[in-house]
């Protein structure tokens, strides 16, 4: 089957829901519409076998392992730099990060000193953290790590998270072993001192104290954004709160599907360079009093829209999100310094 050509813009809402980075990729849903695997396009291009022999056929319906539980996945022990063991049932309540590394690699020594910064001082406060890398390195080792023997654990968690051969990554899970976010590398980096731990997904982000676990999203991801950093406190609230159902619809309907959400939600409630740089880029001119709404789609070459009208409700902004799901938005796209610098020399 296929989507008659005319309905484009029924074509561009799956896009966005399963954030399609590349062609070609083959998502597939259940009966109930949920999402059972994101993407099994490359075990459908190497009709991989599984460690009991059976085809990739005989796996139907292929459920993403990502999907499960995690800590089903690790194990019932792990190791401390001392070779003593830790048995998982001593993680209980605790978010865990999983760490795929490498130490001859330069790019992960230098991420696992950060890291270890932040652990530390998470560890210090008191804080329900825990780390486990995926191979026992020293004595020295701060943390946990699996048992040399454990590599079909490491395998499938490797496949589970999409592991390729350009080491570190960070997978944070709760302590349910539910998936909290792929982009532990970005949130260390941008977090040192855990000040936002645990980085848990919300439907609404404030963008001028954004938090780090959405900063490696945003390039990818289509966002709807509020500024109003040139408003009185009652309007800011007032802003939020239109905003709020459509983002905790959005948010509830990504995590019902077992997919990550197809548009983030933002307020600006203050001036910050993020916030600036956005103004600039969309063209909105200075603050003021009347709050801004826009749409930025940056995968699709860097377009955005801008909502015609003052009064930021929930109806409008639902409307505003339709109107753009229809393609009935006039289309422009982001300004770059080196073109606004440009045209003044010109």
């Amino acid at each position: 089957l296929a989507v008659p050509p005319p309905r484009r813009a029924t074509q561009k809402k799956p896009p966005r829901r399963f954030q399609v980075r590349q062609i070609p990729m083959l998502v597939l849903l259940d009966d109930q519409g949920k999402t059972v695997h994101r993407d099994i396009t490359p075990a459908v291009t190497h009709i991989v076998e599984d460690s009991d022999g059976d085809s990739f056929a005989d796996q139907f319906p292929w459920h993403e392992k990502r999907h499960t539980n995690i800590k089903q996945m690790l194990g019932e022990t792990f190791l401390k730099g001392d070779m003593s063991e830790v048995a998982i049932n001593e993680l209980e309540g605790k978010y865990i990060g999983l760490l795929f590394s490498a130490t001859w690699h330069w790019q992960c020594r230098r991420f696992s000193q950060m890291l270890e910064y932040m652990y530390e001082k998470l560890k210090g406060e008191g804080k329900e953290f825990e780390i486990i890398d995926m191979d026992y390195s020293g004595p020295d080792m701060p943390w946990l790590a699996l048992p040399q023997k454990a590599c079909d654990v490491k395998q499938k968690l490797g496949e589970a998270f999409r592991v390729e051969n350009a080491p570190p990554m960070l997978v944070i899970i709760d302590p349910e072993g539910s998936v909290v976010t792929t982009e532990g590398v970005e949130i260390v980096s941008k977090d040192m001192e855990g000040e936002c731990f645990p980085w848990t997904p919300k439907p609404l982000y404030d963008l001028s104290t954004l938090e780090p676990e959405i900063l490696g999203e945003m390039n990818d991801t289509v966002t709807c954004v509020c500024l109003c950093e040139g408003c009185d406190d009652a309007t800011k609230e007032a802003v939020a709160e239109a905003m709020m159902p459509v983002a905790e619809e959005a948010f509830n309907a990504a995590k019902a599907s077992g997919c990550e959400a197809g548009m983030l939600f933002f307020t600006a409630t203050e001036t910050s360079d993020v916030v600036y740089q956005l103004r600039m880029s969309c063209e909105l001119g200075e603050p003021t009093g009347v709050p801004q709404l826009v749409i930025l789609d940056i995968p699709d070459s860097g377009a955005y829209y801008v909502f015609d009208g003052e009064n930021i409700s929930t109806e409008n902004v639902s409307a505003f999100i339709e109107d753009y799901d229809e393609e009935r938005l006039e289309r422009r796209e982001l300004q770059d310094d080196e073109e606004e610098g440009e045209g003044d020399g010109q």
